[in-house]
């Protein structure tokens, strides 16, 4: 089975990401030492995770190509850091079938899910 060795998130406002996917997804993304300014190197879900900057990369995309639905500890605490960091909500938390989920826009215009199962404790409050 191939697994993912590396991504590459291209973005237009990499501080803005910066700070973003560290919070919401502890990404970890430092600057990499002599690269061009922007480029920042961490980790998201265990993946090798690179940022670059749009105006290196040129991507011309309306709307991201990928979307990644995130599974979660606290999805309630997850929505106020994505929102306290720049993200705008598409469709709050909301539960279906001993699932919980809830979509943001990052701050660059991508969209994102995430997933929290409910557990039987949970379903009794």
């Amino acid at each position: 089975m191939p697994i993912i060795a590396k991504m590459t998130l291209v973005a237009n406002n990499i501080p803005a990401m910066v700070t973003y996917y560290n919070a919401v997804l502890d990404a970890g993304f430092e600057p990499i030492p002599g690269a061009p300014d922007g480029f920042h190197r961490g980790q998201i879900a265990g993946i090798e995770t690179l940022l670059c900057p749009n105006h290196i990369a040129q991507v011309e995309a309306k709307q991201n190509r990928q979307q990644f639905d995130f599974i979660v500890d606290d999805i309630t605490l997850t929505m106020h850091t994505a929102l306290d960091t720049g993200a705008q909500i598409i469709e709050a938390i909301r539960e279906q079938d001993g699932i919980q989920t809830a979509s943001v826009y990052d701050p660059d215009g991508n969209s994102m899910v995430f997933i929290q199962k409910v557990t039987s404790s949970e379903e009794a409050i």
